[in-house]
């Protein structure tokens, strides 16, 4: 039996990313109710690739994207998230802070991220960005999350800002970090129910099996 999933080069070199990429291949569903698992299979590669530094996210991925294929030459896909502001959401793509900066601010500050950052409470939305590039063409697909910044880094997890995120559509009050959620539910309810990350991954998903596969990749 031909197996007729298509399969999707991710590449990463996070292993909190390749944990959530297993959960969502194997719990979540798109929105006619397909599940993941059964139109894609994801090849993750972790390989050295160039890195922008900009407050656009969507022009950092589209420059990793691109660096990515020039390095494997086969269709691939990358992710990237940040956390934007509320006040900067609607601004253009580009003033949308600190965006793509989120991660060298983090690396950079560690726990006094939360003081340059302002205060606790402040409404943040946490958004990736997911680039796909296949030698012919150069596509990328957002997913958000509203939520606020918590008073202090809470949690066990401490991959980037899930430690200090607080996202809104919780099922239960209480206001729990990213962190916080995932050892009281499970990385697969972060996953399935909240993540941004999803979000993206689902968008490109639904628009590459709608797609027509260029001529030059064919599987």
């Amino acid at each position: 039996m031909t197996d007729s999933r298509a399969r999707i080069v991710y590449v990463t070199g996070s292993s909190y990313k390749q944990d959530e990429n297993a959960i969502f291949v194997e719990s979540v569903s798109l929105s006619d109710g397909t599940p993941v698992s059964d139109i894609a299979e994801f090849d993750i590669r972790n390989v050295e690739i160039k890195e922008t530094l900009e407050i656009s996210i969507a022009k950092m991925v589209e420059a990793e994207a691109k660096s990515a294929y020039s390095t494997l030459r086969v269709p691939c896909v990358v992710e990237h998230a940040g956390l934007v502001f509320e006040e900067y959401i609607e601004r253009p793509d580009d003033e949308q802070y600190p965006g793509g900066l989120t991660k060298p601010m983090w690396n950079s500050l560690g726990e006094r991220f939360l003081e340059e950052v302002s205060e606790d409470g402040r409404r943040v939305v946490a958004k990736a960005v997911v680039g796909y590039c296949d030698g012919e063409r150069l596509h990328t697909f957002t997913g958000t999350t509203s939520g606020r910044l918590a008073g202090s880094l809470r949690g066990d997890r401490v991959f980037y800002w899930d430690t200090l995120f607080v996202p809104d559509d919780q099922e239960a009050p209480g206001g729990k970090t990213y962190a916080e959620l995932v050892a009281a539910h499970g990385l697969e309810y972060k996953v399935r129910e909240l993540s941004q990350s999803t979000k993206a991954m689902k968008s490109f998903l639904e628009w590459r099996r709608g797609a027509q596969t260029p001529t030059l990749w064919r599987r």
